[in-house]
């Protein structure tokens, strides 16, 4: 497989920027379905804060390759919050955290061995942790 260039790694850098975003935007808008400290709340908001970080580490690798951080949002908050029930709500957001698994997956072996390498692949893990927790509050009854 061809190593990404320059371009296209700063291009998904961006683009996963904004979807983080985006996502830890959805998340705290979220909160407000819950009861405040109630386990629900306290696993979304552990959620949110995954996404905020990853927004951080994001900013930090793109300014670390002399790139010019996006300041846009993904368009994934607006749809997010258009739709209605927290178990739907949960459901829409795990389809958002598994599109940037998946962005990152596929990326992951065209990026050469180092500290962006595992920077974004613990960012996968992170999603895929936080898609098993999102399910297990629908699974749970904790979204109803």
């Amino acid at each position: 497989m061809n190593p990404i260039s320059a371009q296209e790694l700063m291009a998904l850098l961006n683009t996963l920027l904004e979807a983080e975003r985006a996502g830890a935007r959805t998340l705290a808008a979220f909160l407000d379905d819950y009861p405040a400290q109630s386990p629900a709340w306290e696993e979304l908001r552990r959620v949110q804060r995954d996404e905020a970080v990853n927004c951080s580490h994001l900013i930090d690798a793109i300014r670390g390759l002399d790139g010019e951080p996006s300041g846009a949002t993904g368009d994934f908050l607006g749809k997010a919050l258009a739709v209605e029930g927290r178990a739907a709500r949960l459901a829409f957001l795990n389809r958002g955290q598994g599109w940037v698994a998946r962005r990152i997956a596929e990326a992951l072996p065209r990026i050469g061995a180092g500290p962006l390498h595992d920077m974004l692949s613990a960012m996968h893990d992170s999603h895929l942790a936080n898609i098993a927790a999102c399910d297990a509050l629908v699974t749970g009854g904790g979204a109803a």
